[in-house]
């Protein structure tokens, strides 16, 4: 799809325009009696942008893009993503098979569009939480989070992953041994010549059944992944011109030096620079200004993922009128040079007044948390909080935080001088407007002129330009509209970072041993009958002993089976009844979660249940009443493919008045149970059951005080 139908529209909403579309090379930017060129993304950043009354499309806090990192069951809405640089990630089951007797399955899991440039590599593949240790293409052991090394799941998981293609050619990994020349063809039971993935990212995974050690089916598997494409001007460039996944721009619309020249006028020269900072070891040393380090959804337009690039490295992407192409601009501090040869407007060429506006006190920002993907935490997100210094504020100038997520960033150096620019421009983002004579078209988008003007006391004033609009009269007078933002080279100044360091273990505090424990007791109506609360049994605290240090009663049991499921489509129990002391629970709301893995011999469809129950007592002294809890779980009917894992979520509360009871009435028991069907066929190898099961009833605290 051409980017012109992606972003046609949203140009003229950004720069606020309006009228009838013309057409030049396919974008509606002109229109009657005036040609504009203003910034199409929005790299001016977020805080920037709402300042100057735009709205870029930018993912609020804790946002997820379904389709991108996840591991997805097999659909047909399901569309591969866009790999650039290092991430961890999964993908969509795109095909799956059954062999060796029904002993072993074959998945195969997309992971990404092949690139037009850049090389893929894998440097870990996980499962679940493991990462796995290879001999060739086959597991010999994994080391879980506690680096514990294990090796139950030795011969019976292989791993071979492709890209561009399903050759012995386009293997990625392993990069030698066993299965680093093995086709796909060879290992998925059904493909030939004709299945040939071309220009995809894909991994193909076989499991040995294992219901001892948890290998009844696909876990979720999470691959470290690179593509050496990972500079923004690259990236940009790359985008623009697929065909395939991109904008699908040939290089005669494009301003290419302006996207991948080598110099700092450029986006992908300035992005190359190097820059200090302190890494998670606490040496001094550089790393490029900028990386593109993330996925970018097929799910969303062209329009978004362009603004994505740009925000993720200070890029402003343009459309320049004159030569009827897009190009790059990067939000940098010029230099002395640059500065000494601006253009200047003043009384001579400026036509008509100057309008100015600027943000009110109540709505500046000083303070942003951006949330991003940390690669030091496997992804996982991380925020960090850049705040205006209390000396810089205005006379009671309120907080006011602006919270968003920023995609293609891994790493809190990057988001800091992100966020850092981002803030600075905000505050001191006064912008003009004005009319100046033919002398003013020669300004383009994201150049900086100097103003000077009496009437407001500016001499050479600096400022950028964002838009310019070319504008005829009836008479036939020709004059440029500038559209311009306040520059300061202080705006740049980088920040002074620490990158944060690998998450590693959470290292819990040391109990100490139960005789150095002070007996523990609590009052009885009245300050001089103490009563002693029931004694410590072994290295245990009892529950009314660890109420004052946490949220009472936790429950859970885990590695649960049933290999004797019957062939059904009605729920019924599938493990024993278990009861439970929740006296001294906390009140509040908990979370009951539960988790299984089904078995069997997939059949050409079958029905699937999953839920968990439970019976909540609460009492007081005359009476006891109780209470149902659980559901929240999953039914699968005429399903066809393959299910790794099933779940049910709910929540309750321990306060009997959330149930109209009593408010004296207390929690004092819980009895949890879990139930499921299934209709798949059974063999010895592959009994029909449900194993691997969890559940877990968790206080929610929600930052409670």
């Amino acid at each position: 799809m051409a980017v012109f139908t992606a972003i046609g529209a949203a140009v003229a909403s950004a720069l606020t325009l309006t009228g009838t579309f013309a057409t030049i090379a396919g974008v509606g930017l002109s229109f009657a009696g005036t040609v504009v060129a203003g910034i199409v993304s929005a790299g001016l950043a977020i805080a920037t942008s709402r300042a100057l009354g735009l709205t870029p499309s930018v993912p609020g806090m804790n946002t997820a893009d379904p389709g991108t990192t996840v591991q997805l069951p097999p659909a047909t809405f399901n569309k591969l993503p866009v790999i650039y640089g290092k991430i961890f990630t999964s993908g969509p089951i795109f095909d799956a098979a059954i062999s060796n007797e029904n002993k072993t399955m074959t998945y195969c899991i997309a992971l990404s569009e092949e690139t037009q440039s850049g090389t893929f590599s894998v440097s870990n593949i996980f499962l679940n939480d493991a990462r796995l240790v290879f001999s060739g293409n086959t597991v010999t052991s994994h080391v879980d989070p506690n680096q514990t090394s294990d090796t139950s799941y030795n011969g019976n998981v292989r791993i071979n992953v492709y890209a561009g293609g399903s050759a012995s050619g386009d293997i990625i990994f392993p990069t030698s041994g066993t299965g680093s020349t093995t086709p796909a063809s060879t290992i998925v039971p059904h493909w030939g010549a004709n299945h040939t993935a071309n220009a995809m990212v894909f991994a193909v995974i076989q499991i040995d059944y294992d219901a001892e050690n948890g290998l009844t089916g696909l876990p979720t598997m999470t691959f470290e992944m690179e593509n050496s494409l990972k500079n923004p001007g690259d990236v940009l460039y790359d985008y623009l011109t697929s065909t395939r996944y991109g904008a699908g721009l040939t290089n005669a619309e494009i301003d290419v030096n302006s996207i991948t020249g080598t110099a700092n006028t450029s986006m992908k020269g300035y992005c190359d620079e190097l820059v200090a900072y302190t890494d998670k070891a606490n040496v001094s040393t550089t790393n490029k200004r900028y990386e593109i380090n993330g996925i970018l959804s097929t799910f969303d337009t062209c329009k978004t993922n362009i603004d994505k690039i740009c925000q993720a490295s200070a890029t402003f992407f343009t459309y320049k009128v004159p030569a009827g192409q897009f190009a790059a601009v990067p939000n940098r501090a010029i230099s002395s040079a640059e500065e000494a040869n601006c253009l200047v407007y003043n009384d001579d060429n400026i036509v008509s007044r100057i309008d100015i506006s600027s943000t009110e006190l109540y709505s500046l920002y000083n303070g942003v948390e951006v949330e991003f993907a940390d690669q030091n935490r496997k992804d996982q997100l991380n925020s960090i909080v850049v705040e205006t210094p209390a000396g810089d504020r205005n006379a009671n100038e309120p907080d006011n935080v602006l919270k968003y997520k920023i995609d293609l960033i891994n790493d809190n150096i990057r988001a800091e001088r992100l966020a850092n620019i981002d803030l600075n421009q905000s505050r001191v983002g006064t912008v003009i407007q004005f009319e100046a004579d033919w002398y003013g078209i020669q300004s383009e988008v994201g150049d900086i002129i100097k103003v000077t003007n009496s009437l407001y006391g500016w001499t050479n004033k600096l400022f950028r330009v964002l838009r310019v609009a070319e504008k005829t009269s009836e008479t036939g007078m020709i004059t440029a509209q500038l559209s311009c933002m306040e520059y300061s080279a202080d705006y740049y100044t980088n920040p002074v970072s620490n990158e944060t360091p690998d998450l590693g273990l959470i290292d819990l505090p040391r109990i100490p041993s139960i005789k150095n424990i002070p007996i523990v007791k609590a009052f009885e109506g009245n300050y001089g009958n103490l009563a002693p609360l029931p004694n410590v049994f072994g290295n245990v605290i009892v529950n009314q002993a660890m109420k004052t240090f946490g949220a009472g009663v936790q429950v859970e049991d885990a590695n649960l089976s049933n290999t004797t499921i019957a062939n059904s489509t009605t729920f019924a129990e599938i493990i024993p009844r278990a009861t439970y002391d929740i006296t001294d629970a906390d009140i509040g709301d908990y979370s009951y979660d539960a988790f299984a893995t089904p078995g069997g011999v997939v059949p050409a469809t079958y029905d699937l249940g999953f839920t968990s129950n439970g019976i909540m007592t609460f009492a007081n002294t005359t009476a006891t009443a109780n209470v149902s809890i659980g559901g929240g779980g999953q039914v699968f009917t005429n399903f066809a493919t393959p299910t790794t894992t099933v779940t049910s979520q709910t929540k309750f509360s321990t306060d009997a008045t959330s149930y109209a009871l009593p408010s004296d009435m207390k929690a004092t028991q819980l009895e949890v149970w879990l139930e499921g069907y299934s209709s798949m066929d059974t063999s010895n190898a592959a009994p029909r059951s449900f194993g691997n099961m969890k559940y877990q009833v968790v206080r929610v605290t929600k930052g409670e005080k």
